[in-house]
């Protein structure tokens, strides 16, 4: 049995239950002895037997958990540009927040007069339409929240529910709700009740999940280039007095 160590740089990790989740993933592969993963740094440590599992079924084993997986090498350099890669990630989430935020703020003003009553003379009666609703809300359920059901799926697939599943559940609900009822609005009338729509409630919850991951990821990566800072002040040798002589180590 040949034991070794390996190291990935993590990506996509929201919380600490995302840190937990990928030791019990990499816990579960035949040949792994130990797995640590730390949510600061967004790194993974794992021991491991090489003869009988490849880094590379490691990283796929991530990466089927819904994370992504750099190897680093001995020296904690990563085999990739990670800048360059949060920064990319970084825009995407921008920008299906911006598209979401856009949109959210167009729907709460179409809205307004039917959830408080009041008339607002700058606001056509269009805007308030339900079919307008759901062509202006359905990009953001399935485009800004693709990343939620990527990840809800991905969990319920290991047999788990993680925050994604929530978003998933609630947010459909809503748009699975309001879809019924400008599309079928006699199923309510015929019972009396007015149908009701809540188009704007799923994409703005989708847009301020959004919102709070963009702000996760830039705290993150402060955080990670002030651990790496704190590491680079460490002094390298140090002398060691052993039986009354000074050993460097």
């Amino acid at each position: 049995r040949v034991v070794d160590t390996i190291t990935f740089a993590i990506q996509g990790m929201t919380c600490a239950n995302c840190a937990v989740t990928i030791e019990r993933v990499l816990g579960k592969l035949s040949g792994v002895s130990s797995c640590a993963v730390n949510f600061g740094m967004e790194q993974a440590t794992v021991e491991y037997d090489r003869q009988s599992l490849q880094d590379a079924h490691i990283q796929q084993a991530i990466a089927n958990a819904g994370f992504g997986a750099v190897p680093l090498t001995d020296q904690g350099i990563p085999e990739v540009d990670l800048d360059a890669l949060h920064q990319a990630q970084q825009q995407a989430l921008l920008r299906r927040f911006w598209v979401g935020a856009i949109i959210s703020t167009i729907l709460m003003i179409g809205g307004f007069p039917m959830m408080t009553g009041w008339s607002l003379p700058f606001v056509p009666e269009w805007m308030g339409n339900h079919w307008f609703h759901l062509v202006l809300t359905t990009p953001v359920q399935f485009w800004c929240g693709g990343l939620f059901y990527q990840r809800a799926y991905k969990a319920v697939k290991r047999g788990s529910a993680d925050m994604n599943t929530l978003v998933v559940l609630g947010t459909s609900a809503a748009y699975g709700y309001s879809v019924v009822a400008t599309v079928y609005p006699q199923l309510f009338l015929n019972q009396g009740v007015m149908p009701a729509v809540y188009y704007e409630s799923a994409a703005m919850i989708i847009t301020l999940i959004l919102l709070g991951r963009v702000l996760e990821g830039r705290a993150k990566k402060q955080t990670a280039d002030a651990i790496q800072a704190l590491k680079g002040l460490q002094a390298d040798p140090a002398r060691l007095l052993k039986n009354g002589e000074e050993v460097e180590v």
